[in-house]
């Protein structure tokens, strides 16, 4: 793996990296129901995620109940959360890889707190219809433990221009790639499970016989950091492909 760093340091971002399971959905008013196993992974971000235009790395990957290797994508995604306003706090999802396509409209919502959960109400596309609907989603954030390390890496230095996202965080590491047109048919994603510093299992895969030897060379690359995490900004060879650093450290570290 060759690493080099970029002339012009990044700025830096704030906050900690999160770890987010949908707990339920419910559209047009309708009772809750979870038919899916949503898993979200975010980077820190530029500024307090409640201030205007605070942005911020995420990849989103929805799968079949119940999660087995044999599942199938409901719908996955990554790309920059932008923060639209603070009151009422409002986010928009730009999607710059997504399974069911590029041109959907935009993806906005509003965030409100409710017994220690996160409320998400919008509207938005529902994947199984492909209709715009009212939607109401209830999501949990689980803790990360201080001293967690994290990654989080883009294919190109411009998030809306990569093509590939990985991301590293607690026990959770996901990978997602779709190539630009006419080849945007092929979703390739890779869910997996860290157990130690050395050891995961692959939870889920999908046109991955390029990605996951990506995710796990990425992946290697966090266990030797030894003290020294990666640097935002940093570029760096994952299988003789380029991908530049939009996040990594260590949680509780600036």
């Amino acid at each position: 793996m060759n690493n080099c760093a970029l002339e012009q340091p990044e700025p830096l971002l704030y906050g900690t990296p999160s770890i987010t399971i949908r707990k339920n959905i419910s559209r047009n008013g309708g009772q809750p129901f979870e038919d899916s196993d949503v898993l979200v992974l975010s980077s820190r971000a530029t500024s307090d995620t409640h201030s205007k235009d605070s942005t911020q790395l995420y990849l989103d990957l929805r799968l079949s109940k119940p999660s087995l290797p044999e599942s199938t994508i409901k719908w996955g995604f990554a790309g920059i959360r932008v923060t639209l306003s603070s009151t009422p706090l409002r986010f928009r999802w730009n999607h710059y890889i997504d399974s069911q396509g590029r041109d959907s409209p935009p993806d906005e919502g509003t965030m409100t707190s409710c017994d220690g959960e996160e409320v998400e109400t919008g509207v938005g596309v529902n994947p199984e219809t492909g209709e715009q609907e009212k939607y109401e989603e209830r999501w949990i954030e689980q803790p990360v433990p201080p001293r967690t390390s994290f990654a989080f890496l883009t294919s190109s230095r411009e998030p809306s221009e990569s093509t590939g996202f990985i991301a590293i965080l607690g026990d959770h590491a996901l990978a997602m790639r779709q190539n630009h047109s006419p080849n945007d048919t092929e979703f390739q994603a890779v869910r997996m499970r860290i157990s130690t510093s050395s050891s995961f299992e692959v939870l889920f895969r999908q046109n991955a016989d390029a990605l996951l030897p990506l995710l796990e060379s990425a992946l290697s690359g966090v266990d030797s950091w030894k003290g020294s995490p990666w640097q935002r900004g940093q570029e760096m060879t994952l299988q003789e492909s380029r991908w530049t650093v939009w996040d990594a450290g260590m949680t509780g570290e600036n």
